[in-house]
C-alpha cells in the first residue's frame, strides 16, 4: 500500500467502532509498546473512548490512519499538559499501525500532521513521549528518525508487563 493513498485525519465518533477494535487489538498485539494493558482497556465504555478521540486540538486529538477501502490501520493521541507550569509541553501518548502496514512512512506521517497540529496551539514549545525499553524492538531509532531526542536517563523497573519488568525513557521534540 502506497502511503501516499492512505487518508489521515482527525477521528470522528463515527470512528468510534473501527478506533475501539484497532486499539483493543494493538494493546494485545504489542503489549511492550504501551502504558495501558489490554486489561484496562476490556472495562472502558464506549463514552469514554468517544470523549478521548473527540478532538478539542488546542487540548487534545486523536489522528485515525484509513485505507482507501475504509479501514482504519492506525492512530496516534496526543494531550496538551493540564498543569499550569506544565502548559508548554503535549505528550504523545499512543502510536501504533497495524504490521502489515509499517516500513510503509504511516507512523512518520502521523507524528508530522500531530506536530503541525501541536506546533500551532499557543505556547506549546514541546511534544513529549514515553519508550518502553522492553528488549524487543525498542521503537527509539524510528523516534529519533522522526525529530525526538532522548531526555534524562532511563526509569528503571517502570512498568511490569505480564510479571516482567520494563524500563522507560522519556523522549523530546523541541517545536
Amino acid at each position: 500500500m502506497a502511503p501516499h493513498n492512505i487518508i489521515i485525519r482527525f477521528a470522528e465518533k463515527q470512528d468510534l467502532s473501527s478506533y475501539i477494535g484497532l486499539r483493543k487489538f494493538s494493546l494485545r498485539e504489542s503489549p511492550f509498546a504501551f502504558s495501558d494493558s489490554w486489561e484496562d482497556e476490556v472495562s472502558k465504555t464506549p463514552e469514554s473512548y468517544e470523549s478521548e478521540i473527540v478532538a478539542v486540538p488546542s487540548e487534545h486529538f486523536t489522528l485515525v490512519a484509513f485505507t482507501p477501502e475504509n479501514e482504519c490501520i492506525g492512530f496516534i493521541s496526543c494531550t496538551r499538559d493540564k498543569r499550569k507550569k506544565a502548559r508548554h509541553r503535549a505528550l504523545l501518548h499512543s502510536l501504533y499501525v497495524l504490521p502489515g502496514y509499517r516500513g510503509n512512512s504511516i507512523g512518520k506521517r502521523l507524528i508530522g500532521e500531530s506536530r503541525k497540529i501541536i506546533s500551532a496551539v499557543p505556547d506549546v514549545e514541546q511534544l513529549q513521549l514515553w519508550v518502553l525499553l522492553s528488549g524487543e524492538d525498542s521503537a527509539i531509532g524510528f523516534y529519533e528518525k522522526a525529530g525526538f531526542e532522548e531526555m534524562g536517563g532511563v526509569f528503571k523497573d517502570d512498568l511490569k508487563i505480564n510479571g516482567k519488568y520494563v524500563d522507560a525513557v522519556c523522549m523530546v521534540m523541541h517545536l
